[in-house]
């Protein structure tokens, strides 16, 4: 690594360093490494600077041009290219302009991404689609996954259950969207099931007074549901007091399509069978496990949490089996390290 004594500088989400797209990546890398966290400001020259989605695009552009020579890693794990150019990424940049977060104002903001990305010398992605995308701008482009493991204070050791099924969904409030499409398939299974619902209160927006509340936008689900408030130091408790997860995704929005398989690796690495859509990442990762439990349509949905309920304990038990090998061959701290390292390297 002979980078290893470069002044490498990070732009985060967030600058408390604790929200997980922090804390599960570049942060957990750093740490790992013994790199020691420096916030980058564009006013100074460093050798590195590793910049995530959410930064001062404008900014950061700009700074490239200026210094050629300072290695820009620009990380981009959400599929935003994917959107259709419209009223979202015309949105997103005057917002983001107006709220002073953009020295420039993006009529489309799909635009400063490619910018963006063309002008690093490294991206930093999540999916295979995704990169496929990417290298049209820029060839350097790695795939990285997030390391949970710091975050899961509490596993699943019983796959035995007792009445009702006990489902459990957990994400950001804004994604909780998806549990709509599986509105008919809840009411079939009726009283069978009873649904924990684990995220935030409200939906924030760019612009506050566009703020909803979650039991706001969910409140036609036809099924016996709870929520609780996501919080660091309980969520994979209030999970691993469930039988099954579950992760529907809507195929009409690209975006959340082709998101990566960070949330299934973190249900099984809890101890959790998990059932999701079959999206290009899930089911790779699924197919690689040895396990059919993506599903297509709402009548797969309803067929195989209907399968899960009379399932036996050996059965689930054999799934989280499963699950490990997969995690032990293919999301091992070791093997994060060195997709991390590569991106390095590659400078």
């Amino acid at each position: 690594m002979k980078w290893h004594n470069a002044l490498i500088t990070y732009v985060p989400y967030k600058s408390s360093l604790d929200t997980p797209g922090d804390r599960r990546r570049f942060v957990f890398y750093a740490k790992e490494r013994g790199i020691k966290i420096r916030l980058a400001n564009s006013n100074e020259k460093y050798d590195i600077v590793y910049v995530t989605y959410g930064c001062n695009l404008s900014e950061w552009i700009e700074y490239k041009i200026v210094n050629p020579d300072v290695k820009l890693v620009f990380e981009l794990i959400d599929s935003y290219l994917f959107e259709s150019t419209g009223f979202l990424s015309i949105f997103r940049g005057l917002a983001r302009f107006f709220l002073g977060r953009e020295n420039s104002l993006w009529f489309d903001y799909k635009r400063a991404l490619r910018k963006m990305i063309m002008h690093s010398d490294a991206v930093v992605c999540s999916t295979h689609a995704q990169q496929l995308d990417i290298v049209r701008y820029n060839k350097n482009t790695h795939i990285v996954l997030d390391f949970f493991s710091s975050d899961i204070n509490y596993r699943k050791f019983s796959q035995r259950s007792t009445g009702k099924l006990k489902l459990v969904w957990e994400g950001q409030a804004h994604t909780a969207i998806n549990l709509l499409s599986l509105s008919s398939v809840f009411r079939r299974l009726g009283n069978r099931i009873e649904l924990c619902i684990i995220t935030d209160p409200v939906i924030r927006s760019p612009v506050s007074i566009l703020d909803r509340k979650t039991a706001s936008l969910l409140s036609s689900l036809e099924c016996d549901y709870y929520f609780v408030d996501w919080d660091s130091l309980d969520f994979c408790r209030h999970i691993s007091g469930c039988d099954l997860a579950i992760i529907p995704l809507a195929n009409e929005n690209p975006m959340m399509w082709n998101k990566p398989e960070n949330k299934l690796l973190m249900f099984w690495e809890i101890g959790i069978p998990t059932l999701v859509s079959g999206t290009p990442a899930y089911k790779r990762v699924m197919d690689l496990a040895g396990l059919d439990f993506y599903c297509s349509t709402a009548e797969d949905w309803f067929n195989k949490i209907s399968f899960f309920i009379s399932s036996s304990v050996e059965y689930r038990e054999s799934m989280i089996q499963k699950a490990e090998l997969y995690i032990s061959k293919y999301h091992t701290k070791e093997a994060l390290l060195a997709s991390w390292d590569s991106v390095f390297d590659s400078l």
